[in-house]
């Protein structure tokens, strides 16, 4: 290989590092949560109407703004988790562009949700079906998952999704790019119910899925806002609590993501 071709490429991907920001300087946390986030366990948060978990999104990111815009919606429950998620040995010689290119077709392949695991023992589904439609009037519109060569700067698709909370649902996925994050925001359009009984109107809830490139790995940052202030639903011999069930999807999120990547 010709070598002014290989010093010009060396010096491109010094320069494009330079451009990543030290996750310390994207979040305030004490040294305990950095130990906590480097040793590879999530940083976890859960507040209702008052208070905010915002303060887990990186810095000036599309997701602290947006989780501060729902959080004022809503006036409601929010919870957040975020994690430090090394590069895969591949991305090593990216640039900056092709890991938000690989980021962003990873966060449209919501077919492989499909047979999700969550919990601390792992035993139970989250999505039994997960898959990307073309009309969202239609769940039956199934389509394949996208997958682009170039960058778009925004994209909305929409998913259709059976959980083991609230069944069967439409999802609107809107995406956005920055200079280093990839942001998803998630927004339920249908009535999610509970044995039949509706808890969560359209658009009543946001989760949002944030990837922002640091020097050290990947700030992936999970979050939910629901626009109720009562955590815990009854009825009759069944019970659950909103905040924790929402924990412990954007957790599962989570934790697909780092099969994934």
């Amino acid at each position: 290989m010709n070598r002014k071709y290989i010093v010009v490429s060396l010096v491109l991907l010094v320069a494009s590092s330079l451009l990543w920001a030290n996750p310390q300087d994207l979040l305030s946390l004490s040294q305990t949560e950095w130990t906590k986030l480097l040793d590879g366990q999530n940083l976890t948060k859960s507040v209702i109407w008052k208070d905010s978990v915002a303060s887990l999104a990186p810095s000036g990111s599309i997701a602290q703004e947006k989780t501060k815009e729902a959080e004022a919606r809503a006036k409601g429950i929010s919870v957040a988790s975020l994690a430090l998620v090394p590069y895969p040995k591949n991305w090593v010689n990216q640039s900056e562009e092709q890991r938000k290119l690989e980021l962003y077709n990873l966060l449209h392949q919501v077919s492989t949700l499909q047979g999700l695991e969550y919990g601390d023992a792992k035993k139970k589904v989250l999505f039994s079906e997960s898959y990307t439609i073309k009309n969202p009037e239609d769940k039956k519109s199934r389509v394949a998952d996208p997958i682009v060569q170039t960058l778009p700067s925004a994209d909305t698709t929409y998913v259709c999704q059976e959980d083991s909370i609230f069944g069967k649902n439409i999802y609107q996925h809107t995406y956005q790019i920055s200079q280093d994050e990839v942001f998803v925001d998630i927004t339920n359009l249908t009535t999610m119910k509970f044995l039949g009984i509706s808890f969560v109107k359209p658009k009543d809830m946001s989760l949002y899925l944030s990837a922002t490139q640091t020097k050290d790995g990947i700030l992936l940052y999970t979050s939910t806002t629901l626009a109720t202030t009562e955590p815990k639903v009854s009825f009759l011999f069944w019970s659950f609590n909103l905040a924790d069930e929402s924990m412990n999807r954007i957790v599962a999120y989570q934790d697909w993501f780092k099969t994934q990547v």
